[in-house]
């Protein structure tokens, strides 16, 4: 739950142990290395890529024919000891191996191409196999010849009528799906007119005239031509499936070639002399006796830390608990804290899990959920964050499923086996669907608990800062405030008169505090603070003439002239400063009409309206009045709070929709099983399709809203991120785990 310490270091190495370091560090993973300038890809780091280039397509190509050990979820990383992958990379040629393979891939795509010809041109002569001539034969008749296809039967006919008319035969050669294959004579002098008919029908010629055998032997030559593509495809395939033993070997190379790649960019990128190579970068502190030996080991090295630039900060690296990394993602996808700002991973994690397994509220969905994300984790690794956030998830949605009753939605209700239905009901605490308040009062509270949570993150950060006035002026009224009002609010009339006394004070001392100090300075804090007191002690006066506070604060009167009196005091040692005699002479004036309300012979509202007057006369008042403007619009932000909580509604919003789809697919299911014979089969298929839907699309709308909650309601409470992630210089295998 925190942001590791980071240590700036400059390593000095000599250029003929420079290579070797770097390899030797990028296996360390520890260093976070500062590029200082920027270089163009030189040549050896394009031909690293060309080399990479054939290594991939060769491994993608031979991946779809290696045979998957554990099945689908089983992954395509393979597992190598470090010495065995070392070995390979040094003394494994894989050029001829590349060179066959290529060779191949072309052949079968050449193969794939003449097969695709050879269909389609069976495909155009089929029509045609019982023509006793070559059309290119008939074409050459003193008549002429039409071969083509008409439309349908009925264009057929019609085309048979009209031709006849002009002495034009018509010969039915096949029925097609195309259309009716037809061959067409007609005398020199007739063709003309008959070309001009077949263009008037749903008529398409076919140009057979570079056939120059008969159709059915050319489609037996050609389907002996499909077989022998077909045998050499076969041996192709054969020849790659031998040669998928290779495999581990090039994803070995893949991956090394990658990183030598990386080396050398990064190489390009560091600063140097003639016989220096000088590494800048950042460590974490617990890393740095790591570096130090290594620096050593080396010999031709030296380490030393630097202090970071003017206005740099460290890159941020986060420290949390195994089970709370992958929450992790959170930040991830928003913004990593600044190196001073405090890591909430820790923080949000419960709630995150709580919100995402009340969108769903469904038991049996949590259980599917778990199931199917262990089974992913092992495809794609038990590091996946995404997939450890949604397998606490699910782990909660089971909890929140039992709590409110949903089980594949009513599916106990239906299947009626009483002990499932005694263990539903001795687990459930409501049912949302029937009795829907305790699901909405759940999520307001929810929602308030975690917004005050945020608050209290807030406060405990800016002390740890050493900013108290953030903490204490800031965030600390409206936190005391808000929860008084809402205490006050819902247990007035259970609570003593005492009790409601103070509540309400602390509403109005809050109220007091983010007029005054909403924006402070150091200045100015001993008149904030007496326009503080003042302001507060007016407020509770009023509230007891009013009769919402026991009599007993009607005393605060007495503080209100005491306080009164002291800005008198310090307005006064103000002005003389600017030694302006008329203001003085207007403060005298309201000291004797203190004394006249003190006789009895001025009310009380003149005499303050006089005295506050007096009180901005004094320049360090007139200041502070602008601020009490800006205080006094900022209580207006007290309205986005309610807005706060009631955005977490789509809490139940979410979880009822769940529930209500799964008693939908169910109802459905159970209407298709009264069909005979198919009945029992049709609903597994209803309920498998309905609730596989079901689940799939309120998995992500849990994970999406409960995101929106975290990033526009938490995270304003408290937290501003903007830092750069702690990107070591490390090796990245994409095909093989080294060991």
């Amino acid at each position: 739950m925190a942001v590791d310490r980071i240590a700036k270091v400059l390593v000095a190495v000599h250029q003929d142990a420079g290579k070797r370091f770097l390899e030797v560090l990028q296996r360390r993973g520890i260093v976070h290395i500062v590029k200082t300038e920027e270089v163009e890809a030189g040549k050896d780091i394009v031909e690293l890529d060309r080399q990479f280039g054939r290594l991939s397509g060769a491994i993608d190509f031979l991946g779809v024919r290696a045979e998957k050990r554990g099945g689908f979820l089983s992954g395509d990383r393979i597992e190598m000891p470090r010495s065995e992958f070392d070995n390979l990379v040094t003394e494994y040629e894989p050029s001829g191996y590349l060179d066959r393979i290529q060779g191949l891939s072309r052949e079968l795509e050449e193969s794939n191409n003449r097969k695709r010809a050879t269909e389609a041109e069976m495909a155009r002569l089929s029509p045609w196999l019982s023509l006793r001539h070559a059309p290119s034969e008939l074409y050459g008749m003193a008549s002429t010849v039409v071969l083509g296809m008409f439309a349908d039967e009925d264009e057929f006919a019609r085309g048979v009528d009209l031709l006849e008319e002009k002495s034009a035969g018509v010969e039915r050669v096949a029925d097609t799906d195309r259309g009716i294959a037809s061959l067409v004579m007609s005398s020199k002098d007739a063709a003309e007119e008959v070309s001009r008919i077949l263009s008037t029908l749903r008529f398409e010629i076919v140009d057979l005239k570079n056939v120059q055998k008969r159709p059915a032997e050319l489609v037996q030559s050609l389907a002996k031509d499909m077989r022998q593509l077909s045998q050499r495809q076969e041996q192709i395939e054969a020849e790659l499936k031998q040669l998928t033993a290779e495999l581990p070997k090039l994803k070995a190379v893949a991956d090394n070639l990658v990183n030598v790649r990386e080396r050398a960019t990064t190489e390009a990128c560091l600063g140097k002399t003639q016989a220096v190579l000088l590494i800048t970068g950042w460590v974490r502190e617990r890393d740095y006796g790591k570096l130090e030996k290594l620096v050593e080991e080396t010999g031709a090295a030296g380490l030393s830390r630097i202090q970071p630039d003017e206005g740099e900060e460290p890159p941020v690296a986060l420290v949390n608990p195994k089970p709370f990394r992958p929450f992790e993602l959170v930040l991830d996808l928003y913004s990593l804290p600044a190196h001073n700002e405090v890591d909430p991973t820790v923080l949000l994690a419960p709630f995150f899990a709580i919100s995402f397994g009340f969108c769903l509220t469904d038991a049996g969905y949590g259980i599917a959920l778990v199931l199917i994300v262990l089974g992913l984790m092992r495809k794609f690794g038990k590091d996946n964050k995404l997939l450890g956030m949604i397998l606490v998830g699910g782990i909660f949605t089971i909890v929140a499923g039992a709590l409110s009753g949903g089980w594949f939605g009513d599916m106990p209700n239906r299947l009626g086996l009483a002990p499932i239905l005694t263990v539903k009901h001795r687990l459930m605490l409501f049912d949302p669907l029937k009795n829907p308040m305790p699901f909405f009062v759940l999520a307001l509270g929810f929602g308030y608990f975690h917004m005050m949570y945020g608050m209290v993150i807030e406060i405990v950060d800016c002390l740890r800062l050493h900013r108290t006035g953030d903490a204490l002026l800031g965030q600390l009224p409206w936190f005391v405030g808000l929860n008084a009002l809402v205490a006050l609010v819902l247990f007035k009339k259970s609570l003593p008169v005492s009790g409601s006394a103070i509540l309400l004070a602390l509403v109005l001392a809050s109220v007091s505090s983010i007029i005054v100090f909403t924006r402070r300075s150091k200045e100015t804090a001993l008149p904030q603070g007496l326009w503080f007191g003042l302001l507060w002690l007016v407020l509770v006066f009023f509230a007891a003439r009013l009769g919402w506070l026991p009599e007993v604060f009607l005393y605060a009167k007495w503080a209100v002239i005491a306080v009164f009196l002291g800005m008198y005091g310090y307005t006064f040692a103000d002005i003389r400063k600017t030694g302006r005699k008329l203001q003085i002479g207007f403060g005298l004036i309201g000291l004797v009409c203190l004394g006249l309300y003190f006789a009895g012979m001025l009310p009380a509202l003149i005499a303050g309206i006089i005295g506050v007057g007096f009180f901005f006369t004094a320049p360090v008042n007139r200041v502070l009045a602008k601020r009490f403007i800006w205080g006094g619009y900022a209580l207006y932000g007290a309205t986005s709070y309610i807005g706060v909580v009631l955005s977490y509604i789509r809490i139940m919003a979410l979880g009822m929709v769940t529930a209500g789809i799964a008693m939908a697919v169910n109802t459905i299911a159970w209407m298709v099983m009264g069909i005979p014979v198919l009945g029992v089969v049709l609903a597994i298929i209803v309920l498998a399709i309905g609730h596989t839907y079901n689940i799939a699309v309120n998995v992500l709308g849990a994970f999406v809203h409960t995101l929106r909650l975290n990033y526009v309601e938490f995270f304003p409470r408290f937290y501003t991120g903007g830092g750069e992630p702690f990107a070591p210089f490390r090796e990245e295998n994409r095909f093989v785990t080294v060991r």
